[in-house]
């Protein structure tokens, strides 16, 4: 009887010390980045969800997110956003605070004319900034030397995917060129040579840049060496055109 009264005992208090489940939930605190943070009440929908940080970066020459957000330029004036599926470029956008119609490059001597507008209508902006070109017109050093060699316009411009660089006509006014150059000689009356005439026989690349840099006065050229089958003496060897030696065909 006893030991039945102890076994009792201890069954009701093991049923007491026990806890009762409930349905009360346990909170676990939201662990948020500092940005996120200060976003919350912020007007812009996708970093709601979308992390804010790689989209922070703010490098020169590159586009700067923070920079248009901070004038209070939404994501959804720039992009055209189909939740959760798609968000594309509206190329129109960039036109309505900058003026991307036509460039005008003349660092060269030989004017430039580009159509940002016919390019932004084919293909998209990160196809070509800022990995070719920087963002900012003036910041990227162009060369011809580089577009033959597959860079900057010569990525698309190489015959196959557009044009090739080397048909000059394309993009440059040749209308400058027209004119006869002078190049003033040491001793004897200048060098007179007919732009004109050469590119009416030849392609620009048949001297450009192989034989001469894409400046006037660049390439040291000195009459040792076109004597040695360098500069005009490439072609005026007495096969191609007149020898070099009939000075009085270039100097008047």
């Amino acid at each position: 009887m006893l030991l039945r009264l102890i076994t009792v005992l201890s069954l009701v208090c093991m049923l007491f010390s026990c806890k009762w489940k409930t349905d009360e939930k346990v909170v676990i605190p939201e662990q948020e980045s500092p940005v996120m943070q200060s976003l919350k009440d912020s007007s812009l929908p996708c970093f709601k969800c979308h992390s804010y940080e790689k989209f922070s970066i703010n490098k020169r020459g590159e586009f700067s997110h923070s920079t248009h957000t901070g004038f209070e330029i939404h994501c959804n004036h720039c992009h055209i956003i189909k939740a959760h599926k798609e968000s594309s470029i509206n190329r129109d956008a960039c036109n309505k605070c900058h003026k991307l119609t036509n460039f005008s490059y003349d660092a060269s001597g030989m004017p430039v004319s580009f159509s940002h507008q016919s390019h932004a209508k084919k293909y998209n902006c990160s196809e070509c900034h800022p990995a070719d070109f920087n963002m900012k017109k003036g910041t990227t050093r162009i060369t011809m030397d580089d577009m033959y060699k597959g860079k900057s316009c010569g990525r698309c411009h190489n015959g196959k995917i557009s044009f090739a660089s080397t048909d000059c006509t394309k993009c440059h006014r040749m209308s400058d060129f027209k004119k006869v150059l002078s190049y003033p000689s040491g001793g004897i009356s200048p060098a007179v040579f007919s732009h004109q005439v050469h590119t009416a026989m030849f392609d620009c690349s048949r001297c450009h840049a192989t034989v001469f840099k894409f400046q006037k006065g660049g390439s040291g050229m000195k009459m040792d060496l076109i004597y040695k089958g360098q500069y005009c003496g490439t072609c005026h060897n007495d096969q191609i055109a007149f020898g070099a030696m009939k000075c009085q065909k270039c100097h008047k």
